[in-house]
């Protein structure tokens, strides 16, 4: 059996770039070797498909949580790497997620929460005002129909979207840290999956747009790319308003 088959989508490639769309189920990159990563899958694919006698040089430079499903954006080379951080520190990168969810969010607008980390249970708590520890959680959001809603993380707070639609109590289908009660996959996936990715290229600086189809298990027949490019703009209008610290 040819090994380079069945394998996740590659979504944009470049000779400083990769984007793979990540399948549920699996980590970006493991703590260790022994768990199987799409950071070691693609190395392992880019040096049998390239013929390369070393393994090529891939920088992880953002993540997804394993249950969710999306493009994932790995740098060719180091220097490539060091400006995309420079990139998501000054929140250049816009990510939109689609969510089906328990319930239905109605309406668009903004959400604002405050986060704190809870180390022992593992997740997010959120709070409507500031409490000791707690750091803004910002999240963009529009209802659409079916179940669905679009968002957009303002912030990067640790399963921050999981967090915000659970507070308000809709949780996302499959999440059953967040309230859920249903499996999706054997629970393996949730139906969080980032749908669209923007971001100015680390060396051209074009407007690279990526669009990830949504997986088979969330049984949607179609979405508008054109409502998600506007929600993307109105998310442009809003970062560049906001002025949220890490």
């Amino acid at each position: 059996m040819n090994s380079l088959k069945n394998l996740p989508e590659i979504l944009y490639e470049d000779k400083y770039l990769i984007v793979v769309d990540k399948p549920a189920g699996m980590v970006v990159q493991g703590a260790g070797t022994s768990e199987e990563s799409l950071f070691l899958w693609l190395k392992r694919y880019l040096k049998e498909r390239n013929n390369l006698e070393k393994e090529p040089f891939i920088g992880v430079v953002h993540r997804l949580d394993k249950p969710v499903s999306g493009p994932v954006i790995f740098a060719k080379r180091s220097k490539v790497a060091a400006k995309f951080f420079e990139l998501f520190q000054s929140k250049k990168v816009v990510k939109i997620y689609v969510a089906k969810i328990k319930g239905r969010i109605r309406g668009d607008g903004i959400w604002r929460d405050y986060f704190v980390w809870n180390v022992a249970k593992k997740k997010a708590v959120l709070y409507d005002e500031e409490v000791e520890g707690s750091k803004p959680a910002i999240t963009c959001f529009k209802g659409l129909e079916k179940g669905l809603v679009l968002l957009s993380p303002i912030t990067g707070r640790k399963h921050q979207l999981r967090a915000v639609l659970s507070k308000r109590g809709c949780p996302i289908i499959g999440d059953t840290k967040y309230g859920s009660h249903t499996k999706v996959l054997k629970g393996k996936a949730i139906l969080l999956h980032s749908i669209f990715l923007a971001f100015p290229h680390p060396m051209t600086k074009e407007l690279i747009k990526v669009f990830a189809k949504l997986p088979d298990y969330f049984f949607v027949k179609h979405l508008d790319k054109r409502e998600i490019l506007e929600f993307f703009y109105k998310v442009l209008k809003i970062q560049e308003a906001e002025n949220v610290p890490a």
